[in-house]
């Protein structure tokens, strides 16, 4: 990133470059859930998630490729090693159930890592409104994309919005 850009950022940018790094190992993380999934669900209801969880898979990757670009513009380095992704990640990584014919209970587990990355995105939005323009708009753009991720997610289980 050029200087006049670094220079807006109103951030300890190690710090907000240690944050990006997170999500951006969470979004590994994700991918390599969603695409192994697909990969190993079996029975009638896993093979009707095979196609979303490859979809999900790649724009899983894609997040973590903003996030990638992002760290770079700041002058920080997204590259770890595989073995690192999960410990330096605000998370585990979702495995797939024992129970490869479980398709219910690999979406659950699907919603609970949305949620976190929901929680994770809005924590970024939050520390950067006003501070960091860039990645603030790079934030609600992930959130949002997850927040549509989760809803779909429940909608395959038959959940419906409640109101009250």
């Amino acid at each position: 990133m050029g200087e006049k850009g670094r220079s807006i950022v109103d951030l300890n940018v190690d710090e907000l470059v240690g944050e990006l790094r997170k999500a951006y190992l969470d979004e590994l993380l994700a991918f390599y859930s969603y695409w192994i999934t697909a990969q190993v669900a079996e029975g009638w209801h896993g093979e009707e998630l095979v196609e979303h969880f490859e979809e999900e898979a790649k724009e899983e990757l894609g997040h973590a490729g903003k996030l990638a670009r992002r760290i770079v513009e700041l002058g920080g380095d997204p590259v770890v090693h595989p073995r690192d992704w999960e410990a330096g990640a605000n998370g585990p990584w979702t495995a797939p159930r024992a129970d490869w014919s479980d398709a219910d209970g690999m979406v659950e587990d699907q919603i609970r890592a949305e949620r976190n990355a929901i929680e994770a995105y809005n924590r970024l939005a939050k520390l950067t409104f006003g501070k960091d323009p860039v990645t603030y708009q790079l934030a609600t753009e992930l959130l949002a994309d997850e927040v549509r991720h989760e809803e779909f997610l429940e909608n395959l289980l038959g959940r419906r919005h409640r109101r009250g």
